[in-house]
C-alpha cells in the first residue's frame, strides 16, 4: 500500500483496500480529458471561483511519478530516480500501457480515498487517448468526462508562453550551432513532424518565434513534445468515442481556443452543477 496524499492511497491487485478507505471506482468522479496545453490546469484553478467544491486527486504527473515510473524501474531492477524529460516519460507510460491495458486509467482505478474526505466530488487531471478513455468508461461507470481541446498550433503557442521547466525536454539533444540554423529547417528535422504540422504551419511558427525572439532550441524542444504526444495519444478518436458512447449528461466537449479561460470554467462548473447527477 502506497499513500500518495493524506487521504489517497494506491493498492495493487494483490492488496485489499485499507480500513476507512473506499475504492475510487465506486465514487463520484469527473475526469478531464485533453493533451498538454489545452487548458486543464487553468480551468481547475478557476472552478472554485465559480462555486464548485471538489477534491482534486493526485494528477497525471504525480501518478506517473509515484506509481508508473517507480513500479517499472523496480521491476526492471533500475535505480529509482525521477524522470523529468517528457519524451522519456512517454516511453515509460507506453511500457506500463503494454503491461496493463488502459495505462494511466489502470493506475487511477487502483486509487482509494478516505471515506471521511470532506468533498464528495473528485476530479482527476487527466486522461488523453482513446485507449485510456475506453477503459475509463468501463472502470468508472459513474464518471463524467470533460473533454478540453485546442488546435496543435494553439497548444504549442501556450507551451512557448508558459515557461514550465517541466516542458524542457532533456532528450532533445541540440548542438549549440543549431541557434544559427534556419528555424524552419530545424523544425522540419524533428522526427515525424510532418504527421502533425504542415510545412506552411511550420513556416508560420518559425516566423512568429523569430518575431518573439524565442530561442530555436526552445521551439524545437516544445514542438517535439506536441509531436510525441500526438503519436502516443489520439485525442480526436478519444473525443469521438466519448461523444458517441455517453449521453450528454456524462460528457462535455469544449474547444478552449474559442473561449476565454473564465468562460470555459463557467461552462464546466455550470454543467457539473446541473441536476446533481451524482
Amino acid at each position: 500500500m502506497r499513500f500518495l496524499a493524506d487521504t489517497v492511497a494506491f493498492a495493487t491487485e494483490a492488496e485489499p483496500i485499507p480500513l476507512g478507505f473506499q475504492a475510487l471506482t465506486e465514487l463520484p468522479l469527473v475526469i478531464l480529458v485533453g493533451l498538454t496545453g489545452v487548458g486543464k490546469s487553468t480551468v481547475l484553478e478557476l472552478l472554485p471561483q465559480n462555486g464548485l467544491n471538489f477534491t482534486l486527486l493526485p494528477n497525471r504527473r504525480e501518478i506517473t511519478d509515484e506509481i508508473i515510473i517507480t513500479s517499472l524501474q523496480a521491476e526492471a531492477g533500475e535505480p529509482l530516480r525521477p524522470i523529468t524529460d517528457r519524451v522519456e516519460r512517454f516511453e515509460y507510460t507506453a511500457r506500463y500501457r503494454a503491461k496493463f491495458p488502459g495505462g494511466m486509467t489502470h493506475a487511477l482505478s487502483r486509487l482509494a480515498v478516505h471515506s471521511d474526505h470532506t468533498q464528495p466530488l473528485f476530479i482527476f487531471d487527466g486522461l488523453r487517448g482513446l485507449n485510456e478513455v475506453q477503459h475509463a468508461v468501463t472502470y468508472f461507470p459513474e464518471a463524467r468526462f470533460v473533454v478540453l481541446d485546442a488546435p496543435d498550433t494553439i497548444r504549442l503557442n501556450r507551451l512557448l508562453k508558459r515557461g514550465d521547466a517541466f516542458d524542457m525536454t532533456d532528450s532533445v539533444a541540440l548542438q549549440s550551432s543549431l541557434t544559427s540554423q534556419n528555424l524552419t529547417a530545424a523544425l522540419l528535422a524533428v522526427p515525424n513532424i510532418e504527421a502533425v504540422f504542415s510545412e506552411e504551419q511550420l513556416q508560420q511558427i518559425a516566423k512568429g518565434a523569430r518575431l518573439a525572439q524565442i530561442p530555436v532550441d526552445e521551439v524545437v524542444q516544445k514542438i517535439t513534445i506536441i509531436v510525441k504526444e500526438r503519436r502516443n495519444y489520439d485525442s480526436n478518436t478519444a473525443r469521438v468515442y466519448l461523444t458517441h458512447s455517453l449521453p450528454p449528461t456524462k460528457e462535455l466537449v469544449v474547444d478552449t481556443a474559442m473561449h476565454s479561460p473564465h468562460t470555459v470554467a463557467e461552462r464546466v462548473a455550470a454543467w457539473l452543477g446541473v441536476g446533481h447527477i451524482f
